[in-house]
């Protein structure tokens, strides 16, 4: 097993786009909705902030547009106790995405309405790279980013590969997002940052529909995953974790769960969780946040993951694309399952 060379010093630095989410009132449709709730978050916004939670030392790297929408969303970020410092502001908007909740046997939906965004309007010339990492140990970031334009495809690769040449560790979240990007274009950028990465989130689609690995013959999750992860390890020998999660819909409204981790020589997987649903945006992100928590603190292995789902689960019951909560919440549904109310 490979062990994570990782600076005792130094934050966790997220870079990526932050929207305003819109959600219709009580599972309403988008077409009949006149009132919507507001809240502000990103995919890499959502780890840095649940890393925040878990009392980690972290900062955000975007762009936001120079308008008191911008304005909120530093707001809010400090709220977290996240480092806004290196936030660009400029020329652009805020994108939005609205969230049609699913109910019953209706699937929730996203509409997005993110084009001309401050973020994707950035030129890679706007961010100082020797100033953003010189107080960094972990960067994370996601295949959502680069998708926006070519403009941050090539920056977040300088960034990521910048952050190696500083023996900083790097985190990739896949986060494939159809809406977005062609699969090949996800691919081609897949391949450009995996020699760079420390810690991949990379389930069993990516490998089937980005990555184009094939299976001989299909047996089990389990052990087609382990299989996919060999393969992978073997291709880029620079990886120390990869981890994922299998998730069962009994219904809209009820899903179960359960999360893997790979160190490179072994599969580890959590209890599997079964649990109704508030809310389902973010529940990735927290399972994302969960793992690196874990690492970073040095957590046996079966811990992490299970730490890891456990967060993702509670993640459900909250509403909004961030975990609100804190290691004490997940460690008593990890040690002691659902209790009474605490007193």
């Amino acid at each position: 097993m490979k062990r994570l060379d990782l600076k005792q010093e130094g934050k966790i630095l997220g870079f990526g786009e932050i929207m305003l989410r819109l959600t219709p009132e009580e599972s309403e449709m988008i077409i009949q909705a006149n009132k919507f709730n507001a809240t502000y978050a990103g995919g890499e916004a959502n780890v840095i902030c649940s890393l925040s939670m878990f009392g980690h030392d972290t900062k955000m790297l975007t762009k936001l547009p120079s308008n008191p929408l911008g304005e909120k969303v530093i707001r809010d970020l400090k709220s977290f106790g996240v480092d806004t410092r290196e936030i660009l502001r400029g020329d652009g908007r805020l994108g939005i995405y609205f969230l049609e909740q699913g109910a019953g046997l209706k699937n929730s939906e996203v509409v997005y309405d993110r084009k001309y965004s401050a973020i994707s309007l950035a030129k890679k010339e706007e961010f100082n790279i020797e100033e953003i990492l010189k107080d960094v140990k972990v960067l994370h970031v996601s295949g959502i980013t680069p998708a926006l334009s070519d403009e941050l495809f090539n920056f977040t690769l300088q960034l990521v590969k910048a952050a190696k040449e500083r023996n900083i560790v790097v985190s990739y979240d896949s986060n494939y997002r159809a809406k977005l990007w062609s699969l090949k274009d996800a691919r081609r950028f897949m391949e450009n940052v995996l020699p760079y990465v420390d810690i991949a989130f990379l389930g069993i689609l990516d490998f089937k529909n980005i990555l184009k690995y094939e299976l001989e013959q299909e047996k089990n999750f389990e052990k087609d995953l382990e299989t996919l992860y060999n393969q992978l390890f073997k291709k880029y020998p620079n990886l120390k974790f990869a981890a994922s999660t299998k998730r069962w819909v009994n219904s809209v409204n009820n899903n179960s769960l359960q999360g893997f981790l790979y160190n490179g020589e072994t599969l580890e997987k959590s209890n599997k969780y079964t649990f109704d649903i508030i809310d389902r945006v973010g529940g990735g992100d927290s399972f994302t946040a969960g793992v690196l928590h874990g690492v970073l603190t040095g957590m046996e292995e079966k811990r992490i993951i299970n730490f890891a789902t456990c967060a993702s689960v509670l993640k459900h019951s909250i509403k909004g694309d961030i975990n609100m909560v804190g290691i004490d919440h997940v460690t008593t549904l990890m040690d002691s399952g659902v209790e009474n109310i605490k007193r």
